[in-house]
């Protein structure tokens, strides 16, 4: 069964990629990707530098959170120009900064860190791996992996009294409101095959099905939950820089790809 080269899942260096936008493209062209979305963390900002490469459409990673977690939704086709999602995306991006300012001070790095030395770099939307190269650097902890292991991982920050993201079904309506289509990212990421489905009743248009994050016992299975549900299945490489991940890693049969594909104008 013949694949698509597609990729919906790509970063660059203004979220939390290192990859500037013009390495991103050579890595596509590399790949010959028919078809991909930069999307990066809750901007555009990547996209608009590549906005007139071949086979290239709009996306971005849009934050949500449920339960004290981050909920990711990778956002498809919506209108790069619709102001109330300009707005929206500019407000989680603020929502970042504020909760990473928090972080910095319950870390006890205030005087030695701030929100401003994490965007040195140039990104456009920061995040906690901003924040956890930072504690590398600082000699509070050994590695990236060792930050979210500890101090800046899910379940502590789960437990701080942090300024909440938007909910899945706020987000999921601020993407169908840009003409876009709400793609849950990354689900394995999330647990067993009912709690994936815990998180698609909440209104999801499709999921990530091809992922380095899933099994392929747990994609097949989505895939048919997908079929079940009518959803469309996308795939991605989720590539933040070039190493065992390349873009183009993790495709699709066309069968599956094409109704998304068609969902997103994208001839194949």
């Amino acid at each position: 069964m013949a694949s698509v080269r597609l990729d919906f899942h790509l970063h660059t260096c203004r979220s939390d990629g290192q990859l500037k936008p013009s390495e991103l493209l050579a890595a596509v062209r590399r790949a010959r990707l028919e078809a991909w979305a930069v999307t990066d963390h809750d901007t555009l900002a990547g996209w608009r530098e590549l906005r007139a490469e071949p086979g290239l459409i709009p996306g971005v990673e849009v934050t949500a959170g449920r339960d004290g977690h981050e909920i990711h939704i990778v956002a498809l086709g919506i209108d790069p120009e619709h102001g109330g999602f300009a707005v929206f995306l500019q407000d989680i991006r603020d929502l970042r900064r504020a909760r990473l300012a928090r972080l910095i001070s319950s870390l006890g790095l205030d005087g030695r860190l701030s929100v401003e030395d994490l965007a040195s770099a140039g990104a456009d939307s920061l995040s906690r791996n901003h924040l956890a190269q930072a504690m590398v650097r600082l000699g509070r902890v050994s590695s990236i992996p060792g930050a979210f292991d500890g101090p800046i991982g899910d379940d502590a920050i789960a437990a701080m009294d942090l300024a909440p993201y938007p909910s899945p079904v706020v987000a999921i309506a601020a993407i169908r409101a840009a003409g876009g289509v709400a793609i849950l990212a990354h689900p394995g990421m999330y647990g067993d095959e009912p709690s994936i489905c815990t998180l698609l009743d909440l209104g999801f248009d499709g999921l990530e099905v091809k992922h380095p994050k899933l099994d392929p016992e747990l994609s097949e299975r989505l895939i048919a939950q997908a079929a079940l549900r009518g959803l469309y299945v996308s795939c991605g490489s989720d590539t933040h820089w070039l190493g065992a991940r390349q873009p183009g890693d993790y495709r699709l049969p066309k069968e599956q790809a094409w109704p998304l594909l068609k969902r997103l104008g994208v001839a194949a």
